[in-house]
């Protein structure tokens, strides 16, 4: 292990010490806004071009930090909205999100795009509409600041559980993304049920066929491992062949061993970002 390693580890432990006192200072922040809006609270502390911030949403008290870095120039540019998996829960207003993110950005930063990278306290969370207007506040403040904001391309990736709520956001919002990238996800279905300890959460469901039909008209670019557990390789395995069933626009990467540790390659490595970028509502 590198010193810059040892350092981040460190560093890394010191943030999630602070968790507890997350919800505090959401309660806080919320009642110190007057209407819904973004705060913006300086550098991200590993990734100082990435600013930190605050979306607070005074109407429902719904609150998520995120990191973004922001383009600041005329013109028209993508937005890429990063969703971390249920491992990086808790961190907060800290920057342990951002080790996940850090495996897409050598490839973000290829292209001129607005990227975020939100978090949330509970990954479940991204099951809510409540969510889902968040994450239209967040591209307002992005369109009110800069004014530069390409609608026709905004795009969602995410990892494991923040794959899982790519699937769910897109069902809610047909049309409103121009393409979805997701490695390690999973979702609820009729090969793979909901788990009792999810059953009585309204926001969780089993894919139908006609939300099958709903998500053929966003295109999608999968990855999962064959020896990941059964969730991921079943409900991945259904996800795909019904998309292509639909006549979505699909791609797959499959990989034959790594069980759910390939999203680091697969976003380090893979050609996700160029096909990406080619997709336009």
């Amino acid at each position: 292990m590198t010193l810059i390693n040892k350092v981040e580890n460190v560093v890394m432990r010191a943030m999630l010490s602070r968790a507890p006192k997350i919800k505090k200072y959401k309660r806080k922040l919320t009642a110190s806004v007057e209407s819904s809006g973004v705060i913006k609270q300086g550098v991200t502390l590993l990734y100082p071009s990435y600013q930190k911030y605050f979306y607070c949403d005074k109407t429902t008290g719904e609150g998520y930090f995120f990191r973004c870095k922001p383009i600041d120039e005329k013109g028209k540019f993508p937005v890429v909205i990063y969703q971390h998996g249920n491992g990086m829960n808790r961190a907060g207003k800290n920057d342990i999100q951002m080790n996940e993110f850090s495996k897409l950005i050598k490839k973000l930063d290829a292209h001129k795009c607005h990227q975020i990278a939100i978090h949330l306290d509970v990954a479940c969370e991204y099951n809510r509409p409540e969510y889902s207007r968040a994450l239209d506040g967040i591209i307002s403040y992005l369109q009110n600041t800069y004014g530069n904001v390409d609608f026709d391309r905004i795009y969602l990736a995410g990892t494991s559980h923040g794959g899982y709520g790519c699937v769910y956001e897109c069902l809610r919002n047909p049309g409103k993304y121009a393409a979805a990238v997701i490695s390690m996800a999973y979702t609820y279905n009729s090969e793979y049920p909901i788990t009792m300890d999810k059953c009585d959460d309204p926001y969780v469901r089993r894919l139908t066929d006609e939300d099958y039909k709903t998500l053929s008209k966003t295109p999608f670019y999968i990855s999962w491992a064959k020896d990941d557990c059964e969730l991921m390789v079943v409900s991945n395995t259904l996800l795909s062949e019904r998309i292509e069933n639909n006549n979505g626009d699909l791609k797959v990467k499959i990989y034959e061993k790594g069980g759910h540790t390939i999203s680091a390659d697969f976003f380090e490595n893979s050609d996700w970002a160029d096909r990406m970028f080619e997709k336009s509502l």
